[in-house]
């Protein structure tokens, strides 16, 4: 993979706020977040059907839901590509896309290297994964392959879109952000140093977002963290390398493919 940064050609970027990429990123959260449910009420039948009644309207509760994701979203969109373009990150397929400008990245090269890195590290866990399945079937993998295909299908563009907007985006952006700051008075571009300390940090917060929702389908103990751990930091870091040097549509690429090959590809051989 060339070594080219998206941060060299950041001066070549207008000083606008992207607001289409603002609100074509939300559309396409919300809708990958809805991509997701159908998937999600079947490996957490068990618990929603033993929670006790609720006493707000369904309507009302789904309205709350949407309002509450649309705020929120909102946030960590305006955020991370507010701060993105003060370090040379962001998204420049789509910022090119929508502004009908010509693109400072290459949408072969981002293509290529996302779908390359996502299919790389789908196998490494599907490979883990098939091993530690025996050991603890209580595994939300192991769980997916009550779903049909197509919600297992689904499920991949709410990892692809929402995961690396909230990760990549908005929390690797804000602690490289942060790094320059603090640590780079004297330069404001983003150094080497600075993006890996954000990008181990990043990882690791990735790797224990997990956990919440796996302790309601199984016990939580120091292997499944180190486990978790482990797995997703690979994903996470992978992932936001790509974000680096070739923006967030290869990272969404990368995180779309990989869950592809765990969630579609590798429940079919447990």
């Amino acid at each position: 993979m060339p070594n080219e940064s998206i941060d060299r050609i950041s001066s070549e970027q207008p000083q606008r706020f992207p607001w289409r990429v603002l609100w074509f990123l939300l559309i396409a959260s919300l809708l990958s977040a809805a991509a997701a449910i159908p998937f999600v009420f079947d490996v957490f039948r068990p618990l929603i059907e033993n929670s006790p009644p609720i006493s707000i309207p369904l309507p009302l509760l789904v309205a709350i839901g949407v309002a509450q994701n649309l705020l929120l979203l909102s946030v960590i969109i305006g955020v991370g590509l507010l701060l993105a373009r003060k370090l040379g990150l962001g998204a420049p397929l789509l910022e090119s896309w929508l502004y009908r400008e010509d693109s400072p990245a290459s949408v072969r090269d981002s293509l290529k290297s996302g779908v390359l890195v996502g299919v790389g590290v789908g196998i490494i866990l599907v490979l883990v994964m098939l091993v530690f399945a025996t050991l603890m079937p209580e595994l939300p993998f192991v769980k997916a392959a009550q779903a049909p295909i197509w919600k297992r299908l689904l499920v991949c563009f709410y990892g692809g879109v929402d995961e690396e907007v909230l990760t990549r985006l908005f929390l690797l952006t804000l602690f490289a952000w942060l790094g320059v700051r603090l640590f780079q008075k004297q330069k404001a571009r983003l150094s080497t140093t600075t993006f890996w300390i954000a990008n181990l940090m990043t990882a690791v917060l990735f790797g224990l977002g997990h956990l919440p929702a796996a302790s309601r389908i199984m016990h939580i103990t120091p292997e499944v963290v180190i486990l978790a751990l482990a797995l997703n930091g690979i994903a996470a870091v992978s992932f936001g390398y790509l974000y680096w040097k070739r923006g967030l549509e290869a990272a969404m690429i990368a995180h779309f493919c990989a869950d592809f090959m765990l969630y579609v590809v590798g429940v079919t051989l447990l």
